[in-house]
């Protein structure tokens, strides 16, 4: 079997690449959606491998032969997740309910699960426009040198944007500290609300 071709399905579509020195490797993007489920996992990094666009499979859907090729595969702790990505109003049709419940059924014969996630699984509150404010620096070295200084620097555990903002410049530690803390989870916050309204603990 052969994977996707990475092109254009649609002329109103767009396409996007985007890479992780994490994962080492450059993933085919079709829609913003996708891209927001991929930063959110990226985020996570819970995954040990996710590749766009793998292998398709072929089967037979109510009398007729389909071609599926999957979003994403992602493995997490040696389970094998499909994942397809869709807008709530398509994963509502009763075509691709049927779609998806067919796929369920093949993929766990070939023991492995496929999973449906929309908007409203990906973009709750804020945390789809913070993943994107974080996703440039998610491939850097976590800040662990600056991170140790904080910590010297004082005992409180917990500040708003503003507070630690403020220390940060008593510190001389760089304000961009605090977006790649967060990126790399030394520095933890609830990003399902805005940016600036963020109150932060380590």
């Amino acid at each position: 079997m052969k994977s996707r071709e990475q092109k254009r399905q649609s002329p109103v579509r767009s396409s996007y690449a985007s890479g992780s020195h994490h994962y080492g490797r450059v993933f085919a993007i079709e829609s913003a959606l996708e891209l927001d489920y991929l930063n959110l996992i990226r985020f996570q990094r819970q995954a040990e491998i996710i590749v766009s666009q793998p292998t398709h499979i072929e089967y037979v859907l109510n009398g007729r032969p389909r071609r599926y090729t999957p979003d994403f595969l992602v493995v997490e702790d040696d389970v094998r997740y499909i994942d397809e990505i869709k807008p709530q109003s398509a994963a509502d049709k009763p075509e691709f309910r049927a779609k998806a419940e067919k796929l369920t059924e093949i993929y766990a014969a070939r023991g492995e699960v496929f999973r449906v996630f929309t908007e409203n699984h990906i973009r709750i509150g804020h945390r789809a426009d913070n993943l994107r404010f974080l996703a440039p620096v998610l491939d850097t070295d976590p800040p662990t040198d600056e991170f140790e200084t904080l910590l010297n620097a004082t005992a409180i555990r917990k500040a708003s944007l503003r507070g630690l903002s403020e220390f940060l410049e008593v510190i001389d530690i760089h304000l961009s500290f605090i977006r790649r803390a967060v990126a790399h989870q030394l520095i933890r916050c609830d990003l399902t609300k805005p940016w600036c309204e963020q109150s932060f603990h380590w």
